[in-house]
């Protein structure tokens, strides 16, 4: 049974990789490369939850026309058109005709609000804070999806890293295999030297078959937050990621945060728009003023028409309005409205908070990622070198197969701790950008 399985479990493998016969050497032929920076790019354009966003910053701009319209008169016309047929009625049991006749007639009416107790100018000061608020909404919203492209094409980078590792392992797993194979055939060890090699051969075997599957799961991800615009087929990741000593000034990056973040910024044009909302409420207790102009002109019995005919009737009037007494309905909408802003107030002390903290964290959590990167290189080279040893002793009949296995196993976890290092340390530096609303990738890694 032991004889079979492996060669079973190769020759599964081998269909798996079928597909990219070489892909240990290099990407194939056919397959799309696909850098951070083109991927963000193809994310920004095509992500649903970004689209959706940019729709609404699209809109916002109609607010602030509304609001300008309030400066202007409202003008509207008005028009008719009414024919009566030829007919006959009974007066007193007399029978008497109606000739046929018309009605024509159209007006204008003009109204402009000359004093609108101030609102229409907190109106405005509310519609420029909307379209703020929306502009920071939108960025928001792009800074979060970045981070999540990013966050996915860093786990596909790491399962596509670690594939090649698990390749590599099957590789040493055969060489331990051979070796144990021809100790084995000269009498120096026994049969179970040979069977442990085939379990460990076929260990590894599974693994990349894991590490495929994760590896495919892991694109299938970063594919839904492009907005499904990759293919179908293989997709070469171009970008290659290496730990550098992180040059941060944490309160600088503070400072740059509490200034710039779009969450920040949506919290305080929420706050400019609660102001104005108050205002809004706070002048409903002082006057208005509205001029209104009226022409109206008609003309009846037109089977002859001429302009001429038009009977012409115009209105001109100037309206005070205020509101001496409505109940209590001012007093609640104004307590409503303050209570609004002062939420709003809140919200950004909260948010600061917040987002001092995140990046506090998040620079620490970058420090020690970088730390155990380099504790996770020495590892690598302590392994490699009990490895050698392990397997010196085993050459010359001083040490055991199982000494031997474990050696390799070590060595193989300390090489897949490295890659993940790696990578933590870049994801760390994601959350960090997160938290500060910046980019701090360095430039060859948002090349394109």
């Amino acid at each position: 049974m032991l004889r079979t399985l492996p060669g079973t479990l190769a020759l599964l493998l081998g269909l798996c990789l079928s597909a990219a016969p070489a892909a240990a050497q290099g990407p194939a032929a056919d397959s799309l490369p696909l850098s951070l920076r083109a991927a963000l790019d193809l994310g920004l354009q095509r992500n649903p939850q970004v689209l959706t966003a940019g729709y609404s910053r699209s809109a916002a701009g109609a607010g602030l026309w509304d609001a300008y319209g309030n400066f202007l008169p409202r003008v509207s016309l008005s028009g008719q058109v009414q024919r009566l047929d030829q007919g006959a009625f009974v007066l007193f049991g007399r029978e008497f005709e109606s000739p046929q006749s018309y009605n024509t007639g159209y007006q204008w009416d003009i109204t402009h609000s000359l004093l609108d107790s101030g609102r229409d100018l907190f109106r405005l000061r509310n519609a420029r804070a909307n379209v703020d608020r929306t502009i920071a909404g939108y960025d928001l919203q792009t800074l979060s999806t970045a981070t999540e492209i990013e966050t996915q094409y860093l786990e596909a980078r790491r399962r596509e890293a670690l594939v090649e590792q698990a390749r590599l392992e099957v590789e040493r797993r055969q060489r331990q295999l051979e070796l144990a194979e021809g100790r084995y055939n000269v009498g120096s060890v026994t049969k179970s030297d040979v069977l442990l090699a085939r379990l460990e051969l076929n260990r590894a075997e599974v693994s990349v078959l894991q590490a495929q599957q994760q590896q495919e799961e892991a694109r299938l991800g970063l594919r839904r937050l492009l907005g499904g615009a990759l293919p179908e087929g293989p997709v070469d990741l171009t970008t290659s990621f290496e730990v550098f000593p992180p040059p941060f000034d944490v309160e600088l990056l503070i400072e740059r945060a509490l200034r710039d973040h779009p969450g920040l910024r949506e919290s305080r044009a929420q706050q400019e728009a609660d102001a104005a909302q108050l205002w809004i409420a706070r002048s409903s207790y002082l006057p208005s003023l509205q001029l209104q102009y009226s022409l109206q002109r008609t003309a009846a019995d037109t089977i002859d028409f001429v302009f001429s005919d038009f009977a012409e009737q115009s209105f001109v009037g100037v309206a005070l309005n205020w509101q001496v007494f409505g109940g209590f309905e001012r007093y609640n909408q104004t307590s409503q409205a303050n209570a609004a802003l002062q939420s709003a107030r809140a919200e950004e002390a909260s948010r600061s908070l917040q987002i001092e903290q995140d990046v506090r964290t998040a620079h620490s959590r970058l420090l020690t990622a970088y730390a155990t990167h380099q504790a996770a290189r020495l590892a690598v080279e302590l392994a490699a070198e009990d490895l050698r040893l392990g397997e010196a002793r085993y050459r010359t009949g001083t040490g055991s197969f199982v000494d031997l296995v474990d050696a390799r196993t070590r060595a193989a976890q300390a090489d897949t701790d490295l890659i993940t290092a790696t990578y933590e340390f870049y994801l760390a530096l994601v959350q960090l950008e997160l938290a500060t609303g910046l980019n701090l990738f360095p430039d060859e890694v948002n090349q394109p």
